[in-house]
């Protein structure tokens, strides 16, 4: 019965859970002003999802468009904004990489050895810095609750010749925590290109070690390593008669390193915080070149935080230092020399002032940063959460603007269609949300709704087809960007058995053309809406989650005038259906449906998605 009763306390309190991405300090989600959601260990292990990415579908504002299967490049939008504009933490160490459009891939993120996800969305730049613009994903992998030794492992295999393996050890006590993990995922995959026969697959091993130690009462000392490997094949296009994929032997060798060490010091009510973390990443593509192209991003940061907590008041202050290293090799052609190293650093002040009343939470911060390649620039954001006297309703608003750097890619990038900017000017951002928490049944049930609106200046625009060189470019969009839209989202636990979430977001993204005419922006579906149910049997476990992601546009640049042109890209509904048998306490087995309705769809124009797919396997531990 312990099994049935942890399914049932899954998603309980959901506003009492504490989040520690919302703020520079922890605090519960009911006391914040942004919208947050958090996804627990028994969620995902419930889902059993591949990666971040699927895991992130359910999500209240969420766009997610994977160019193809597994493996593929996979972006993440928040509320419209670029995917750029999105933070990712991986146990608090910004993961996004320098040397891809400072974005983060999310496929190459496996969800196995995830505890917990939360996601904090609006203006989070004055805290977060530069990349925070829309929202922070915060993915922690280490547990500091357990008491003893614990190991555990699975393995799986299904179709497309998909095969998952790994394994955990885990060891807790009084003055120590450590995890280390080993993940691997090998197979032969899908056809991305919509004709052809050669499928496209992709390999991925990741070693991720992290715990803590306790030498005093007062003194913490938290590290983290962590390194994917993996290898992901992809088809050529045709640039002369097509512009499609085509069948190709291509792939893309690609290298994570994540790296943490942080020292917390707390006398009494002044907390001191000093943490440095390394995130060095590295893509080698090979094609019919007999010269590969790569590039390499490496980001330090070296930070000091001090915390004064009061009756009611918490101080936070800090100063940061990053440094940014970019590296580019490939073969020079009549466009230019692609080989460059590059680097830039950041200094930084920000402040946060929070106010814990009976029934008013408020909070202010602020930033400066000051970039050695761009004029000095600030960031800021307030945030107030109200609770009525019957403590079940309360109300929330933020509001906050960014600066969002170009990134080395924009300004320096060479690939085989595409030419960099260096001249790019920073996007600017103001943005605001209101929203209500409404707590039902005795806490059983929580209702969300929040109603947001951003508008982005200088906004860049990383597919400007140049005629006069046959190449893409970036430039700075003239106007103004808007995304305003409504997320609703409920959480309901009907029984000890059942729990019910529902989320249902409108968007409504538009910019300026080259014509000075208001447009929707590409890959942004105005409708998204997932429902998942959650039954626990005695012995068993079933999870069925409906997402339906509505129409949305892409760009098309034919080989042909006018080298560019609006597409539609039809809405789909996926469904997954995730079981689990209890065989005894220490082995469960488990089942897996994809696309269970084996929809075809495309997430980016010209490039299939998976039709259905099943794998099986065994969960041990003890």
């Amino acid at each position: 019965m312990a099994w049935l009763c942890l399914a049932a306390n899954a998603d309980d309190n959901l506003l009492e859970t504490i989040t520690v991405t919302a703020s520079r300090t922890a605090v519960q989600v009911g006391e914040t002003g942004s919208s947050v959601s958090i996804i627990s260990k028994e969620q995902i292990q419930r889902r059993n999802a591949t990666n971040l990415a699927d895991l992130l579908r359910e999500v209240p504002g969420m766009a997610v468009s994977q160019q193809g299967s597994l493996g593929a490049i996979t972006q993440v939008r928040v509320r419209g904004a670029e995917a750029n504009q999105v933070l990712v933490l991986i146990d608090g160490i910004e993961a996004n990489d320098l040397s891809q459009g400072s974005e983060f891939n999310f496929t190459h993120l496996m969800a196995n050895q995830i505890e917990r996800i939360e996601v904090v969305r609006g203006p989070q730049s004055a805290i977060w810095g530069s990349d925070a613009l829309a929202a922070v994903i915060n993915v922690i992998t280490r547990s500091d609750d357990l008491s003893g030794t614990a190991l555990s492992g699975y393995a799986e295999a299904g179709s497309f010749k998909t095969g998952r393996t790994g394994f955990a050890v885990k060891h807790g006590s009084h003055r120590n925590n450590v995890k280390f993990s080993l993940d691997h995922l090998d197979t032969d995959g899908t056809n991305i290109a919509r004709s052809g026969t050669e499928n496209d697959g992709y390999r991925n091993t990741t070693a991720n070690l992290g715990g803590s130690y306790n030498p005093t009462d007062n003194l913490l000392l938290s590290y983290l390593l962590r390194n994917t490997e993996s290898t992901t094949e992809y088809d050529d296009i045709d640039f002369f008669t097509s512009r499609l994929p085509v069948d190709a032997d291509f792939s893309t060798e690609s290298s994570q390193t994540y790296a943490g060490l942080s020292l917390v010091y707390k006398p009494g009510d002044l907390t001191h915080t000093l943490s440095f973390s390394r995130t060095d990443t590295e893509n080698i593509t090979s094609t019919t070149s007999p010269h590969d192209d790569e590039s390499r991003g490496v980001n330090d940061q070296l930070r000091y935080q001090a915390n004064l907590v009061l009756e009611g008041h918490i101080i936070t202050g800090m100063l940061e230092y990053e440094r940014a290293d970019f590296e580019q090799r490939g073969a020079a052609s009549f466009f230019g020399n692609p080989n460059k190293n590059l680097d830039a650093d950041t200094k930084s002040i920000a402040l946060e002032y929070r106010y814990d009343g009976d029934h008013l939470d408020l909070s202010f911060s602020g930033r400066h940063d000051r970039n050695s390649e761009f004029d000095d620039s600030g960031a800021w954001r307030a945030t107030a959460a109200w609770h009525l006297t019957n403590d079940a309703t309360s109300l929330h608003a933020s509001i906050g603007e960014s600066v969002k750097n170009p990134t080395f890619t924009e300004r320096f990038g060479f690939f085989d269609t595409f030419i960099g900017n260096p001249d790019l000017q920073p996007e600017e951002s103001f943005s605001w949300e209101i929203g209500v928490r409404q707590s039902l049944m005795n806490k059983r049930m929580v209702l969300t709704a929040a109603w947001f609106d951003a508008d982005l200046d200088n906004e860049i625009n990383g597919f400007a087809f140049d005629v006069s060189s046959g190449a893409f470019t970036a430039n700075n969009v003239d106007g103004q960007s808007n995304r305003r839209g409504i997320e609703l989202g409920l959480n309901f636990t009907a029984t000890e058995r059942l729990s019910v979430a529902t989320s249902y977001t409108y968007l409504d993204a538009t910019q300026a053309d080259i014509a000075g005419r208001e447009v929707t922006e590409i890959r942004r579906p105005n409708h998204t809406a997932s429902v998942s149910a959650n039954y626990t049997f005695d012995r068993a476990n079933l999870n069925i989650a409906v997402m339906y992601t509505g129409d949305q546009e892409d760009d098309f640049f034919p080989p042909f005038p006018p080298y560019q042109e609006r597409v539609n890209l039809p809405g789909f509904t996926l469904v997954n259906i995730a079981g689990a048998y209890h065989l005894n306490e220490r082995v469960d087995l488990t089942l897996k449906l994809e696309n269970t309705l084996d929809k075809n769809y495309e997430q980016v124009f010209g490039f299939s998605s998976p039709g259905f797919s099943a794998r099986g396997g065994v969960r041990v531990s003890w």
